[in-house]
């Protein structure tokens, strides 16, 4: 019963080929070994030597060591400065408490005909939120800066022409 899933399989995947991918090696902070893997079509986010700003731009092409990205411009890997890693998005929750709060507050005491429309609560509460929104917007994301304990190499795991002489 599996034998012919299997034989239709290999016939579909005889085709198939192998994908390159920017491989990432570094140590964090507490001396652990990490790593991320960047496929072709992956959005990278990255800062050049001598520049302040992130570009982000889509991987469309590597070779050994450059990448080659949708708008046709091409970077080596030893100029890039820093990568960014995009994790958990956090922050336009805390910004959003913030503003409800603040707008539930004011609406209750418009509402129930209160003397003091914003309270100075309201406005501590939603302050440390922003606040809050503001530090997550910085701690969300990795950045992983460049060393000389860094790794960055590009991985083309084709084994079937491995040894062939073109």
């Amino acid at each position: 019963m599996k034998l012919p899933g299997l034989i239709i399989a290999l016939f579909f995947f005889v085709n198939s080929f192998s994908q390159k991918m920017l491989d990432i090696h570094y140590r964090s902070i507490f001396g652990k070994e990490k790593s991320f893997q960047f496929f072709n079509n992956a959005k990278l986010h990255y800062k050049l030597k001598g520049e302040l700003t992130y570009r982000t731009n889509k991987v469309v092409n590597m070779q050994d060591s450059f990448l080659v990205f949708d708008t046709d411009s091409v970077v080596k890997l030893s100029c890039i400065k820093a990568i960014r890693i995009d994790g958990v998005i956090l922050s336009p929750y805390l910004f959003g408490a913030g503003a409800l709060f603040f707008l539930l507050d004011t609406g209750h005491n418009i509402a129930f005909g209160r003397e003091k429309i914003v309270n100075e609560q309201t406005v501590w509460v939603t302050a440390v939120c922003f606040a809050g929104g503001l530090i997550m917007t910085y701690f969300q994301n990795k950045h992983v800066r460049i060393h000389k304990s860094t790794t960055l190499r590009i991985i083309d795991a084709n084994y079937q022409n491995m040894n062939s002489k073109n």
